[in-house]
């Protein structure tokens, strides 16, 4: 795997924290939907859930567009050879162009996801 500036930063074994990262972070927030069910917190709380589904939406895209934008915002990339600094400026800015289209793709999903889950809650209870 070769790193591609504004397109691939990340190889498998950075790939694969980032999936642990998404799995892991909807896992907590079928947690938490499940404790504000289960405990009958006010429905309104169920609106926190956006930082969890936030994260999932977050890992899983990093996972699936070989893309870390915290590399990207530190200027490296480790697409398997440990971490390398990005000594090109155009590099590092299409890097950083990159991570703000991801983090808004997953500021979205978290969004939405968690006005599905409130919406499901609430036509269920």
């Amino acid at each position: 795997m070769e790193y591609q500036p504004g397109v691939c930063n990340i190889g498998p074994t950075q790939q694969r924290r980032r999936l642990l990262l998404g799995v892991g972070s909807l896992a907590v927030a079928a947690a938490f939907v499940a404790a504000v069910v289960t405990l009958s917190w006010p429905r309104w709380a169920l609106i926190a859930a956006v930082l969890p589904l936030y994260g999932a939406a977050m890992g899983a895209l990093q996972y699936r567009e070989r893309f870390c934008i915290g590399f990207a915002g530190m200027g490296v990339f480790d697409v398997g050879d440990g971490a390398n600094e990005i000594q090109n400026e155009a590099a590092l800015a299409a890097d950083r162009k990159k991570a703000v289209r991801l983090n808004a793709k997953a500021v979205g999903i978290g969004v939405v996801a968690t006005a599905v889950v409130y919406g499901a809650v609430a036509v269920l209870l």
